[in-house]
């Protein structure tokens, strides 16, 4: 048996025995929002394991795509051009602020509802008889576990705001600069010409080291982790209020936030580069030259960031993600 395999099983078993101790004592069935919650944060954690590993597996090769981006960015800004993107840094200030807040969200719901999960606390099914209940534990003890979820917490949120700010958004922006820093000097005189080739071709290697980082399995385990947390946690806030406790309903506010965000601002983003890459070829063709010139721009592709599928975004990509995730919704509803 696989190395693989006896993780998935071992997983799978693990989830069953905490399904099995959260729920033993529940008489009659528990509210779907319940199972609901437990898999957003199975999602949430088996997500952010695959994305350590992956990039530990990968560490060299991101580096060397994000120092790309750097010696790129300071070649443009040492030209004088603007590099800032303003998108960029109010995304990064949203993730800084989360980074911030879900440790305290963390620690202060293992206080509040020492009895549910993720609370560490909630496996203990002698101290624990459901949900609601404080438990029988020692404040001391209590604390610390609280803030070994805080700390928990804070991990996995620097996790995702490393894969998507940094490692998935970065090298978009830089991309971006790439190509607007070509289409602004489209009016000077041929003899720099090559230099738009050799400009253009550094964001093929850019685009290649990229979609090498963010290659099979961890793009499409992150865009579908996406798609699921969002349904998940719609669902979270769509059930009455009356059944959902006000710290998860006030965690999946933010879950929500955070989710959409991601899916209309750098899902999106990435589609810029393959719309702006056609338009700035199209241009190259334009440009007098020679007929071997001519022919290396038309064998040029555009730049394209797979989605790990065969695929790769487009401008309808964020639109088809939302729809992925209201129809799991609309499931979850109907269950």
């Amino acid at each position: 048996m696989s190395i693989l395999s006896f993780s998935i099983i071992s997983i799978d078993y693990f989830v069953f025995l905490l399904l099995e101790q959260w729920f033993s004592s529940v008489n009659p069935s528990p509210p779907i929002w319940k199972f609901v919650f437990i898999y957003y944060c199975i999602t949430l954690f088996t997500a952010c394991v695959l994305f350590v590993t992956h990039f530990s597996l990968l560490r060299k090769e991101t580096i060397r795509l994000l120092n790309s981006g750097i010696q790129v960015e300071q070649t443009v800004n040492l030209k004088g051009q603007d590099s800032v993107n303003t998108f960029y840094l109010c995304f990064i200030a949203q993730c800084i602020i989360g980074v911030c807040i879900l440790p305290i969200i963390g620690f202060a719901f293992g206080l509040i509802r020492p009895c549910m999960p993720p609370a560490l606390t909630s496996s203990m099914g002698q101290e624990c008889k459901s949900w609601d209940h404080v438990g029988q534990i020692g404040i001391v003890f209590q604390t610390c576990l609280s803030i070994l979820l805080g700390y928990i917490a804070g991990q996995l949120a620097a996790n995702v705001v490393f894969a998507v700010g940094i490692v998935l958004v970065y090298p978009t922006v830089i991309k971006l600069i790439i190509l607007d820093s070509i289409a602004r000097n489209f009016n000077r005189a041929w003899q720099n010409g090559f230099a738009y080739l050799r400009t253009f071709r550094t964001l093929q290697i850019l685009s290649i080291m990229h979609n090498a980082v963010l290659s099979q399995p961890i793009m499409p385990v992150f865009v579908g982790g996406v798609t699921v947390c969002l349904s998940f946690a719609l669902y979270i806030l769509i059930v009455p209020t009356s059944e959902v406790p006000l710290p998860v309903f006030l965690l999946f506010c933010q879950v929500t936030l955070h989710m959409f965000v991601i899916i209309v601002g750098p899902f999106k983003m990435m589609a810029c580069p393959l719309v702006k890459s056609i338009e700035v070829l199209k241009s190259l063709e334009r440009i007098k030259g020679t007929s071997l010139v001519r022919k290396f721009v038309r064998s040029c592709p555009p730049c394209k960031m797979s989605l790990g599928d065969g695929t790769f975004f487009d401008m309808a990509t964020s639109l088809v993600i939302l729809r992925k995730s209201v129809d799991l919704l609309i499931y979850f509803l109907l269950t």
